[in-house]
């Protein structure tokens, strides 16, 4: 829900899959006898797990939980973590005095939210699984539970059942208040947006955001266009905000806010609210029309750029500094995760190189052939 803007060999695939894999699990365990002098212990952990050999010949199980922990260990920002470096070597300064100094862990969940069966699992049990072929939704999904698992935080998949009388967005409230209750904090993504920093920590955030103990929300402003004012405004001429990525805290407004959210359609507290069943921008629309003016106090509205849009996106520059939210050319959902993945797989290989880890490189001082 967002401003109409223009848009910016033979073997089998779980052959290749299963070397895949192999490569990565042969790399990291050898990496790591380079950094570690005797025995590399692995606890055993819930997720697919794989027998391997380390560099001492012990036969030790290690599940994807513990290899994405392990890839992750050297480049995770703390919470109080003083700036965050951004790919041009720029910085994002943290302001002082942050508030959240401690990891939550557990206390945090990670939600995705829904309807649609993910295609990439349907492949998968067919023995056709290829990264290249995935859509965005499996790609945002696994940017999503990657971000869990680096930082230890609680991750659910909810696949729900439609509607009979409104938009499928409308699943969000009623999730969302099935589970507060036993978290501090709910963090929720539509599949088309994804963390731009999977290093970066919930908690780095939060204090960047400077959110406090009352704010229920966290949600970002939508962009809005002069030249189009009324097309992202409710009937006050606010910017909406966007329920695409929302920071949703546990205190003692949020039940309230999530059961007029859901019951809104009803008409019986906000009469006309049913005019946003289905019409867009459904739930996101009712939220701005109505909710966030009895609750204005408990919600934080990031301006559009902090947590919304993409590169490219001008308008009110809704750039996605920490969080994108890929209305159109959602394909780059899938090209964000490869580029965190891969600069995390890289760093140790470049630090082989940089350090000459095992006599890699030879200094050729003269260029003949040696008799």
């Amino acid at each position: 829900m967002m401003m109409k803007l223009p848009s910016a060999g033979g073997r089998s695939p779980l052959f290749a899959l299963a070397v895949s894999s192999g490569v990565v699990l042969v790399f990291i365990f050898g990496f790591m006898a380079w950094q570690r002098p005797s025995r590399i212990p692995f606890p055993h952990s819930a997720g697919s797990t794989h027998s391997v050999i380390t560099s001492t010949g012990e036969r030790v199980d290690i599940s994807i939980n513990e290899i994405i922990r392990l890839l992750y260990d050297g480049l995770k920002a703390a919470p109080t973590e003083p700036f965050i470096r951004e790919p041009n070597g720029s910085h994002i300064e943290l302001p002082s005095r942050p508030r959240y100094k401690k990891k939550m862990g557990s206390d945090i969940l990670i939600l995705d939210l829904e309807t649609r069966p993910l295609q990439s699992t349907e492949d998968f049990k067919k023995g056709e699984y290829d990264w290249r072929n995935i859509n965005h939704v499996s790609g945002g999904v696994f940017n999503h539970y990657t971000y869990a698992l680096i930082h230890g935080y609680d991750y659910k998949f909810i696949h729900a059942h439609e509607f009979e009388d409104r938009h499928a967005t409308w699943i969000k409230p009623s999730a969302l208040a099935n589970h507060i209750k036993d978290y501090k904090f709910i963090v929720f993504l539509d599949a088309d947006a994804a963390f731009r920093f999977l290093h970066v920590p919930i908690e780095w955030m939060l204090n960047y955001w400077d959110i406090k103990p009352q704010h229920s929300f966290v949600m970002a402003k939508d962009p809005w266009d002069p030249k189009e004012p009324q097309y992202n405004s409710d009937r006050f001429n606010r910017t909406y905000t966007n329920t695409g990525f929302m920071i949703v805290q546990n205190n003692e407004n949020t039940m309230p806010m999530l059961k007029a959210w859901h019951e809104c359609p009803e008409d019986t507290r906000y009469a006309n609210c049913s005019q946003w069943k289905q019409p867009k921008f459904h739930e996101q629309s009712a939220f701005g029309e109505y909710i966030r003016y009895d609750y204005d106090k408990y919600i934080k509205e990031l301006d559009c750029g902090e947590a919304n849009g993409f590169p490219g996106v001008e308008i009110s520059n809704c750039q996605g500094k920490f969080v994108r939210h890929y209305w159109f050319e959602k394909h780059n959902v899938k090209t964000d995760f490869r580029e965190n993945i891969m600069n995390a797989i890289t760093l140790p290989i470049q630090k082989i190189f940089a350090e000459n880890k095992g006599g890699v490189i030879i200094e050729q001082k003269q260029n003949a052939i040696h008799a």
